[in-house]
Order: C-alpha cells, then sequence, then structure tokens
C-alpha cells in the first residue's frame, strides 16, 4: 500500500503555528551549524525546505527520501543547486567515509528496521563525523504518535544505539511542554488543558491524519497560521534555546535533539 507522506510532512506551502515555525528553523540552524565545511547528506529531506539553509555553510549537500513525490518537489525547487536522489534509509547508496555530518530530522519513526538504518549512516560517514537526529519526544505527557509511524524513539533508546556504534553521544531538549512565557490566566488554564483534550482526541481517533487537517483545528484555537516557504530563509522564525538532558526520562520538553560525534580511531582499526 502506497503512503502518502506527503499528506502528513511540513513541506512548503503548509500552514503552521508560529511554534511549529520555530521548531523547523531550530532544527535547520542546528543542523547548518554542525554542516559548516562539510560534506552533508540529508536522510528523509521530504520537500527539501531546509537544504538551502545547509548549503550556505556545507562544502556540499545531497538530499533524498524514499517518497518520490516530495522529492519531485525539491527538484522542481532546488534544480542543479544541490544533489537530489531516492534512496531508503536502509540502504544508502553510498560509498564509505562519503559524509562528514548525516541528518535525520523527524522521520526515523517511519523505519521499521532502524538497527539496520544506523549501521548505514554509521558506514558513509567519516572517521570525524557527526550524525544529528531530530525528533518529537516520545516521552513527553501528551506525545501523540504520526499516521504510519513504526516507532518513536527515547532519548535513552538513542543513546545507546549511537554509544554501541562507536559515537559520543549529546543529548538537549527544547520547547517545554508547558511554560506560562507571563501569559495571561486563560491562556495558562488553556495551556494546561491541551496535553489531557490531545490524549483523549487520539484515544476516540479524533486527530486529523493530514497537516491540512489539523491546520484547520489549530486555526480555531491558535488564529492566524503561518506558510512555511519552499525554501527556509535565515531567522525565518525564532531559534529555541536548547537544555542539555545528562540521564532519565525526558518528559517535560517536546523535541529531542540527538548528537552523535564519531570518535577517532588509530589507522588500522
Amino acid at each position: 500500500m502506497a503512503l502518502d507522506y506527503d499528506l502528513i510532512t511540513e513541506t512548503g506551502g503548509v500552514q503552521i503555528t508560529d511554534e511549529a515555525a520555530s521548531m523547523v528553523y531550530t532544527r535547520y540552524a542546528i543542523a547548518s551549524e554542525l554542516a559548516r565545511g562539510r560534506r552533508t547528506l540529508e536522510i528523509g529531506c521530504a520537500s527539501g525546505v531546509g537544504l538551502g539553509l545547509m548549503a550556505a555553510t556545507a562544502s556540499t549537500v545531497v538530499g533524498g527520501d524514499i517518497h518520490l513525490p516530495m522529492l519531485q518537489q525539491a527538484r522542481a525547487h532546488y534544480g542543479d543547486r544541490i544533489p537530489l536522489t531516492q534512496f531508503s534509509a536502509t540502504a544508502l547508496p553510498f560509498r564509505e567515509n562519503s559524509f562528514g555530518l548525516v541528518l535525520f530530522l523527524e522521520a526515523t519513526y517511519y523505519v521499521r528496521d532502524f538497527s539496520t538504518a544506523m549501521s548505514e549512516i554509521a558506514r558513509v560517514l567519516t572517521r570525524d563525523g557527526i550524525a544529528l537526529f531530530v525528533n518529537a519526544n516520545p516521552e513527553r505527557p501528551d506525545f501523540i504518535r504520526s499516521p504510519y509511524s513504526e516507532h518513536y524513539h527515547t532519548a535513552a533508546e538513542f543513546r545507546s544505539a549511537l554509544e554501541s556504534r562507536g559515537f559520543k553521544v549529546e543529548i538537549s531538549g527544547a520547547f517545554p511542554v508547558m511554560s506560562s512565557n507571563g501569559a495571561g490566566r486563560l491562556k495558562q488554564a488553556v495551556s494546561r488543558a491541551l496535553p489531557v483534550a490531545r490524549r483523549a482526541a487520539e484515544t476516540l481517533r479524533l486527530v486529523p491524519r493530514t497537516l491540512k487537517g489539523r491546520a484547520r483545528i489549530k486555526r480555531l484555537i491558535f488564529g492566524r497560521l503561518r506558510t512555511l516557504p519552499v525554501e527556509l530563509p535565515d531567522n525565518f522564525a525564532s531559534r529555541a534555546e536548547l537544555s542539555p538532558v545528562v540521564t532519565g526520562p525526558v518528559n517535560d520538553r517536546k523535541v529531542i535533539y540527538v548528537v552523535g560525534r564519531r570518535i577517532p580511531q588509530p589507522p588500522g582499526r
């Protein structure tokens, strides 16, 4: 059965909240910093909203996705500016030691054989390579899984998978689950009620399965939404502050950021 990933993926033209805009911008701003001077690969690039931002700092950027319709959107926009190819995360069509940075942002949970995907990422990374993963945090109390998803990995699961493959791991969280930010009592009351409402809606299967459907509900709650551009400009949205995660479950942040740095091995090993 063909899966309509384009209906559930943040592509150019979709309507999103200010917080969602910050989430998209934050992950690509971080990726752009890590990409500086590096040959960079984005797995699951979808329509490629962040490719141009990273291309401004990386030596080379390559994007790829398993879903051809979204990849065609990226090709229509970028043309010959950025190499794009269709592939599965479990069978990367690149030689060993091909990239200094590999990104897998908000898409690992769609991969059934995640262990093979992690081994493939390790294979194509250089000896001093970096892997960046950004995911919705499944340990938050109001978490709702995406349609078609296989498994959402926790911070601890990411750490274990990377450390077992010889990576030094840094994990951070951002976007507090509940924050008043100086809001009035009514807004604070709504913020407290939303986690309960989200859980109830998921249990009753009332959560729309497409981004357009969710946007209609968010427009009722949050008012005016923003349009995600086909290519992110610099300073598109506010950049979130990251809080380091040392050990234990992460239940107070909506998004987790996982950076794995390969530990250089002596020649011959």
